[in-house]
């Protein structure tokens, strides 16, 4: 077999290059989750479900990018398929005093007595309503970077990678906690979100209670398949407390042996 064709220099210079960033970009994903890299811990707010806090690694993690993936043609959709009222405590616990969530969406607002439930104070909820796409993702992007907001909470469409990574790194740069509800379509395309959470509605014989299947797809540092998707409930009246029950059935359990190893 002829010897393979050398790499003229620039390209051999270009594939050292690489090299090196890819190293670079891995060594910095695995010390991410828990900032090992400068012997620091990563801060979690917990979301009071113990199995889904350990998965998560302790919760959702402070100054990062967040992602809960909804059908679109859910009903449940412009709140994240029950997903955010699982995840207000987490959102709770992160806020310090005398600090803001921004609530940025095009059209809807946020059900007050779910987040009162939940521990947030109301008089530090900023609501903003932009005007279009384009706006909303300045408003995030600016939300994440002010210093006063340690919660940003959007619906948002498909948009660009190199946006996506503006706002990571918005979130990083402040320590705020970014959590954005998204089309089950952008499962495909890339993200640099800490977490990918896939939240599906169940119907619930009483409805002062939600259910909801729960599937972690991406937990940056803990791998793709980072446990079994869970099923959850809890009560959505104002006047109890944010009590979450752990199910236990699990959806691969339901499934015959073959497809539930083919959905993973």
């Amino acid at each position: 077999m002829a010897d393979p064709i050398p790499r003229p220099p620039p390209l051999r210079l270009l594939d050292a290059l690489l090299a090196k960033k890819r190293a670079l970009l891995a060594e910095l994903e695995r010390a991410q989750h828990g900032r090992s890299a400068r012997g620091e811990v990563a801060e979690f707010a917990a979301i009071g479900v113990a199995e889904l806090d350990a998965a998560l690694g302790g919760g959702l993690q402070r100054g990062a990018l967040h992602e809960v993936l909804v059908g679109e043609g859910d009903d449940a959709s412009a709140d994240g398929s029950g997903a955010l009222e699982l995840l207000a405590p987490a959102l709770a616990r992160t806020l310090r005093p005398a600090r803001l969530l921004a609530w940025i969406d095009l059209a809807r607002s946020p059900y007050p007595p779910t987040l009162a439930q939940a521990g947030i104070d109301l008089a530090r909820l900023l609501l903003v309503r932009p005007r279009d796409a384009r706006e909303q993702a300045w408003a995030i992007d600016l939300a994440l970077r002010s210093g006063a907001c340690d919660v940003v909470v959007a619906r948002i469409g498909r948009v660009a990678d190199v946006a996506l990574r503006r706002l990571q790194l918005a979130a990083e740069s402040s320590g705020a906690l970014a959590l954005l509800v998204r089309p089950l379509a952008c499962a495909a395309s890339p993200s640099p979100a800490a977490t990918r959470l896939e939240a599906t509605p169940l119907p619930s014989a009483d409805p002062r209670r939600r259910r909801l299947h729960l599937a972690i797809r991406r937990c940056r540092g803990r791998g793709a398949a980072v446990a079994d998707p869970l099923e959850l409930e809890w009560s959505r009246d104002p006047l109890d407390e944010l009590a979450l029950s752990l199910l236990r059935a699990r959806a691969a359990a339901a499934l015959p042996r073959g497809a539930a190893r083919a959905a993973r």
